[in-house]
C-alpha cells in the first residue's frame, strides 16, 4: 500500500495529501450495500428480509454505523478547519439539504402523481401529500396518498430517509463539543464511553426489547462520535495492519448479537479510517464525482417503483441491478446539477446566510477562540475532503 509501519493516523493522512481516495470508494460501496439490502425488502417484504438480517447482522448491520463513522471522521477535519461555528453548520446544511430538497420533491411531485392508485385530485388534497415536505427539515414521514399502498413493503415512499434526524443529531453534539472545545476531548471521549456502557447494561438487562432489524439510531450517533475521536486522537492512534485486523474481529463480533452492538463503536471507527486512508488510485467512475449521497437518498423510490410496475419480475438480482442503473443515472444528475453548482457556489450563500444571522453569530463566536487555537496547531494533518463528503 506504500505507507510505513510504526505510524499513526496523522501521519497516513499526512501521506496521502489532501484527499484519500479510500473515502471515496467506501462511500459508493456502502452505499451499494444499502441499495442491494433493500432490493431484499422491496421484492420480498419484510417476512422475507429478517431471517436474512439475523443470518448476516454482523455484516449487513456495519453498512450505516460505517457510513455514520465515516462522516464523524471527515466532517471533524472541517470542523478543525472552520473559522466559525456558522460557517460549520452552513457547509453542512449546504451538503445535506439541497440534494434532500430535490428527492422529497421529485417524489412527491413526479413520482407520486405518476405512480399513485388515487385520482390526482384527491392525491392533492391529502394529509400526507402536503405533510411529506417536512422531509425536507428532517422531521421523517414516509407515506405518499396511494403510493405503493400493494407493494411487499408497502406504503413506503423511501425507507433511508430515517437517518436523516440523526444525522442532524450529529451535526447538533459536534457543534456542542465544538462551544466546549477540542481541547477537551476526553470529555467526549469519556461521554462516549459511558453511552457504550449504559447502552449495553439496559440491552443486556431487557432481553424482550434488543432485537431490532436495523441499526438504532443513537447507535448511529455514537459511530459518528466515534469517527470524531478517531481523527481528534489521529497523533496517538497508530495505522497499523494488525490493528485494523483487531478490530475488524470485534467489529463483526460484536454487531453478531444485538445487545453488544453499542460496543462496537470504536473498533467500526477505527476499521471505517484505516479502510478510508488506503488512498487506491481513483478510477474515472470516481473522478466524476460523489455520487454515493444521490444514490442513497433515491435508489429506495426506484426499488418500490420497480416493485410496483414489474411484479412478475420481483427476483432480488434483477431489482439490484435495475435499481443501481437508474440511481446511479440519478446520483449524476444530482451531483452534476444540484450538489457540485451549490459547492461552487458555497462562499457566496454561507456570505448572504451570514448576513441574515449575523446576530445569531455574535451570540455564538465569544465561545469559539479556544477552537480556533486548536485548530491552528493541528492544520498540518488535516484532510481536505470534509467539505464535500457525505455526511
Amino acid at each position: 500500500m506504500g505507507f510505513r509501519q510504526g505510524i499513526t493516523l496523522a501521519d497516513r493522512i499526512e501521506q496521502v495529501g489532501s484527499a484519500s481516495s479510500g473515502f471515496d470508494y467506501l462511500r459508493i460501496g456502502l452505499a451499494i450495500g444499502v441499495v442491494c439490502w433493500h432490493s431484499i425488502v422491496t421484492t420480498q417484504g419484510f417476512g422475507y428480509e429478517q431471517p436474512l438480517w439475523d443470518s448476516w447482522r454482523m455484516l449487513i448491520g456495519g453498512l450505516l454505523p460505517m457510513f455514520f463513522a465515516l462522516s464523524g471522521f471527515l466532517v471533524s477535519g472541517s470542523l478543525v478547519r472552520t473559522k466559525s461555528i456558522g460557517r460549520f453548520l452552513s457547509l453542512r446544511a449546504i451538503r445535506l439539504y439541497p440534494a434532500l430538497a430535490v428527492e422529497v420533491l421529485l417524489s412527491a411531485l413526479i413520482l407520486g402523481p405518476l405512480l399513485t392508485k388515487l385520482p390526482l385530485s384527491e392525491y392533492f388534497s391529502r394529509h400526507e401529500f402536503w405533510a411529506y415536505f417536512h422531509n425536507i427539515i428532517g422531521y421523517i414521514t414516509f407515506p405518499l396518498p396511494g403510493l405503493f399502498d400493494d407493494n411487499p413493503f408497502p406504503s413506503i415512499t423511501n425507507v433511508s430517509l430515517w437517518t436523516i434526524p440523526f444525522e442532524l443529531e450529529c451535526y447538533i453534539c459536534l457543534t456542542v463539543f465544538a462551544l466546549i472545545g477540542l481541547k477537551r476531548r476526553f470529555l467526549l471521549l469519556l461521554a462516549v464511553c459511558v453511552m457504550m456502557v449504559c447502552a449495553t447494561y439496559m440491552l443486556a438487562h431487557r432481553p424482550n426489547a434488543i432485537q431490532f432489524d436495523t441499526p438504532p439510531g443513537r447507535l448511529l450517533v455514537g459511530c459518528f462520535l466515534g469517527g470524531v475521536l478517531a481523527y481528534l486522537y489521529r497523533d496517538r492512534i497508530p495505522f497499523s495492519g494488525g490493528l485494523f485486523a483487531l478490530a475488524l474481529a470485534l467489529h463483526f463480533l460484536l454487531t453478531r448479537h444485538a445487545w453488544t452492538a453499542y460496543l462496537s463503536i470504536f473498533p467500526t471507527a477505527y476499521v471505517t479510517a484505516w479502510l478510508g486512508l488506503l488512498n487506491p488510485p481513483k478510477r474515472t467512475f470516481l473522478l466524476r464525482g460523489d455520487y454515493s449521497y444521490g444514490l442513497y437518498l433515491f435508489a429506495f423510490p426506484i426499488q418500490q417503483a420497480y416493485a410496483q410496475l414489474f411484479p412478475q419480475h420481483r427476483v432480488i438480482w434483477l431489482a439490484t441491478l435495475c435499481a443501481l442503473a437508474a440511481g446511479l443515472a440519478y446520483a449524476a444528475f444530482s451531483w452534476h446539477c444540484v450538489e457540485k453548482p451549490i459547492l461552487k457556489r458555497k462562499n457566496e450563500i454561507i456570505a448572504t446566510a451570514g448576513r441574515m444571522l449575523r446576530p445569531v453569530a455574535r451570540a455564538l463566536s465569544f465561545a469559539w477562540p479556544a477552537m480556533s487555537r486548536q485548530s491552528a496547531r493541528g492544520n498540518e494533518a488535516n484532510i481536505a475532503v470534509g467539505e464535500t463528503s457525505r455526511s
